[in-house]
């Protein structure tokens, strides 16, 4: 079942990515809603779990594309691994993490990705990928507060009905 929503999550993000305003981009790039989507489910579990919501993340955004399916598959389900060993190694409460985390990782999945499809304008795609990070990270930031203000909602509730 966990699989189920986090799949949901990943449908409902290339839907809103697909659908962004083209007015709200920073340097040209616009943030990759189903990457943050992956790192946030993979960041909470475990390799294993990161991968396979790497894969479907990367079936997804390849089949919406159209293009290079199998680059999409394999970088996001690397990311994905990577995410659950961050996980195992340097998840704390502090939002600094996933922040960060989402830095590193949008720049591993993106380089990963350009090693299997270059560009010709390489500066045009060193600005993408910093506007990316930058949306990726702010993003996050404000997901991993939500989540927390969600989950501490839900342990005051639980606390407050055992009293």
């Amino acid at each position: 079942m966990k699989y189920f929503w986090a799949i949901v999550s990943l449908i409902i993000a290339a839907a809103i990515q697909g659908n962004w305003p083209s007015w709200m981009t920073i340097f040209g790039a616009k943030p990759d809603l189903v990457l943050i989507i992956l790192i946030t489910y993979a960041l909470s579990a475990d390799p294993d779990f990161g991968a396979i919501m790497g894969f479907f993340a990367g079936l997804i955004q390849g089949s919406i594309v159209g293009l290079s399916l199998g680059s999409f598959i394999v970088t996001r389900t690397i990311t994905g691994f990577l995410a659950g060993l961050v996980h195992r190694r340097l998840f704390s409460e502090n939002p600094i993490v996933p922040t960060s985390t989402a830095i590193w990782l949008t720049l591993v999945c993106e380089g990963m990705f350009l090693l299997a499809n270059p560009q010709p304008d390489f500066g045009y795609v060193v600005r993408t990928l910093a506007g990316e990070c930058i949306y990726n990270a702010l993003v996050s930031l404000l997901l991993y507060l939500f989540l927390r203000h969600l989950d501490t909602s839900r342990k005051i509730r639980l606390a407050n009905s055992r009293l």
